[in-house]
């Protein structure tokens, strides 16, 4: 099973995320872009693992959410990682709620680390909007992410209110994202 964790935003900010997101899709060729019901802002990748060490981490998790506190996330704008007139990944950048986001990867680290171990890396909060392709990817002349004048600003803030286990399925088409479990994060008195 291949699975991660994450928090999503809701669906209506996913449209219009999606929705304004619409210049940089046209100004790229080669690129496989993320369908807004699949966007998310990835805490941990687990990987490819066996069901019954998932439904160990799914008991895992519910406890350690259970003090933690649902937190505003907002949006930034575009961006990529790589260099701008090549990307390895287009990005929409998380602004507010970066914190939480470390918070919450930081929470999971002591129980995952207990059950399958724990890969030390960077961990950046961001949202992939699209992936380029082995071939063919064309961006807008000049090396840069956007036209020019097309302005990198916020888009949307959401509230965090849940962090959900997801199952990753590949197909030759594009991934596939299915909800297993999610845990609430408690609102503030």
């Amino acid at each position: 099973m291949r699975t991660f964790l994450a928090v999503s935003p809701p669906s209506e900010i996913a449209l219009k995320l999606h929705a304004a997101r619409a210049v940089l899709r046209d100004a790229w060729s080669g690129v496989r872009w993320v369908k807004p019901e699949h966007f998310h802002i990835t805490l941990v990748f687990l990987g490819e693992r066996e069901k019954s060490l998932i439904e160990r981490v799914m008991n895992a998790v519910g406890p350690v959410m259970e003090d933690l506190e649902a937190f505003d996330v907002a949006f930034e704008g575009v961006g990529c990682f790589g260099s701008v007139s090549r990307p390895k990944i287009f990005i929409e950048k998380v602004g507010q709620g970066c914190n939480g986001l470390k918070v919450l990867h930081e929470a999971l680290r002591p129980v995952l680390e207990t059950l399958m171990g724990w890969e030390e890396r960077d961990y950046r909060p961001h949202l992939t909007l699209g992936r380029p392709r082995r071939r063919g990817l064309r961006g807008p002349a000049g090396g840069e992410l956007l036209p020019p004048g097309v302005k990198r600003d916020n888009v949307r803030t959401f509230r965090a209110r849940e962090v959900t286990l997801y199952q990753s399925i590949l197909h030759p088409e594009g991934v596939q994202y299915s909800r297993i479990e999610s845990w609430p994060l408690k609102e503030a008195l």
